[in-house]
């Protein structure tokens, strides 16, 4: 005979707390309660890998900068450097191939396009976390010293397999497509869940609390019928859904920005779009840069990238140097020949590091543009995680091996910044993936190919 009322598991999986029940996470990224200091990330990509001198001298916290990221120091307690990290795989000069997994661990969808076949870290927290929030962008996607474009060289972001996020080159574009409708006034932003206006946000937000508390009614008339596992799993979606359900009754019409976010108009002047002139390369740097920092002060997004040159990228006449820095630099520059760079002449190891200074600056000015703004209890890079990658293995080595990739920010986050730690042996760079992505509220265990590679120690503090 059944049980007094007895109910079915399909019974159960026709009411709204069943469906609820088999969500795997509860996501309420349109009625997230926004009082809490926001989370972001920024992925960036500079061309032809780096000198050894990149690395730092010393170790631990008492490393010191050298020459390619001398535009850094002052930064030193926002930076984490991991050395030994490996990619998993490779083919040819590992250009293509360091592309396809700088951030997403997966190989080519196809051996035409040379897609990564699996989606970037970023595209993984934005539909697997919490990351994004209530902003109205998911992602913007920025370029400087490139024409844009899907090319494999010129990607570092994917929504999934062989699906490539385009960049933005031009400032004013950007600008236009991220800042629609919003009117700046210096005063902190106030977007409404999902960019809605303010009565239809606020009929939602009681429509949702009403629905929330219809559903755990019925969740909690359910879990005596229920095994103690199931009963279990059920236990934990109540407590968020009571969490939830006092987020949004205290919700009010917008986001509460902490002191000095102001919401300012990013200055988009001066754009040239030459990708050879060093002067109009910086000001097209810093436009795009402050584009991201309005974009998050203002909470458009929380999640960007931003992408210079591409792999390989020659840029002949760029600091007064008429050949091809990839060419006749990079790949040299283990030989220490002779070359002339704007009149003077030097080995090649000193124009590597020159030009790649020139890069590093450029990321140098974000982070410190980002520490700079005080944001809770710390500055907004405190809350913001840059991750840098570069395509090939240390002095462009054309391998997998000792891939240079720099942490910056994230100090809030739990990232263990101020270190230099050089691992005893080699790690794959998916762990470093697999870590940022748990630093922004993401239980993976692995990215790409290495599902199960689990986390990089010493990324934590």
């Amino acid at each position: 005979m059944p049980r007094p009322f007895d109910v079915s598991r399909r019974d159960i999986l026709k009411t709204a707390a069943g469906a609820i029940f088999l969500a795997p996470l509860l996501r309420h990224r349109e009625v997230e309660a926004q009082t809490v200091v926001p989370k972001r990330l920024v992925l960036i990509f500079t061309p032809d890998s780096h000198p050894p001198e990149w690395w730092p001298t010393g170790s631990g916290s008492t490393f010191q900068l050298q020459e390619p990221l001398a535009d850094f120091r002052g930064l030193e307690s926002n930076m984490l450097f991991l050395r030994r990290l490996d990619h998993a795989w490779t083919v040819g000069n590992h250009h293509e191939a360091g592309m396809a997994q700088l951030f997403t661990g997966a190989r080519f969808i196809d051996e035409s396009s040379h897609h990564a076949n699996g989606p970037s870290l970023d595209q993984i927290l934005l539909k697997s976390s919490d990351l994004r929030g209530g902003t109205p962008i998911a992602s913007i996607h920025l370029c400087v010293a490139d024409r844009g474009g899907a090319d494999k060289r010129h990607i570092i972001s994917y929504s999934g397999p062989g699906q490539p996020m385009t960049h933005t080159a031009d400032p004013a574009r950007a600008f236009s497509t991220i800042f629609s409708g919003v009117t700046f006034d210096g005063a902190a932003p106030t977007p409404t869940p999902g960019g809605m206006p303010d009565a239809v946000a606020a009929a939602k937000r009681k429509a949702d609390q009403r629905i929330l508390q219809i559903n755990t009614r019925e969740l909690k008339t359910i879990q005596g019928f229920l095994g103690q596992a199931e009963r279990q799993k059920l236990e934990l979606h109540v407590e968020a859904l009571f969490e939830l359900e006092k987020r949004i009754a205290g919700m009010g019409g917008g986001t509460s920005v902490p002191a000095g976010a102001a919401c300012e108009r990013a200055d988009t002047s001066g754009y040239n779009g030459s990708t050879n002139n060093a002067t109009t390369i910086t000001r097209w740097a810093q436009i795009q840069a402050d584009i991201i920092v309005s974009a998050f002060t203002c909470d458009r997004t929380r999640v960007a990238d931003y992408h210079f040159s591409f792999s390989g990228g020659h840029h002949e006449g760029l600091l007064g140097f008429g050949q091809s820095w990839h060419d006749v630099v990079a790949h040299v520059s283990r030989t220490n020949d002779s070359v002339s760079v704007g009149g003077e002449s030097m080995t090649t190891r000193q124009a590597f590091m020159l030009f790649d200074r020139f890069w590093a600056s450029h990321i140098a000015y974000l982070a410190k543009r980002l520490a700079g703004i005080r944001e809770g209890s710390g500055t907004m890079l405190d809350n913001t995680i840059l991750l840098w990658g570069v395509e090939s293995g240390t002095n462009h080595s054309h391998n997998p091996r000792d891939m240079q990739y720099l942490v910056i920010g994230g100090k809030n986050l739990g990232v263990n910044v101020g270190q230099y730690i050089n691992n005893t042996a080699a790690q794959s760079s998916n762990k470093l993936l697999t870590s940022v992505m748990n630093a922004l509220g993401h239980a993976a265990t692995g990215i790409g190919i290495e599902p199960n590679c689990g986390p990089l120690p010493g990324f934590l503090a």
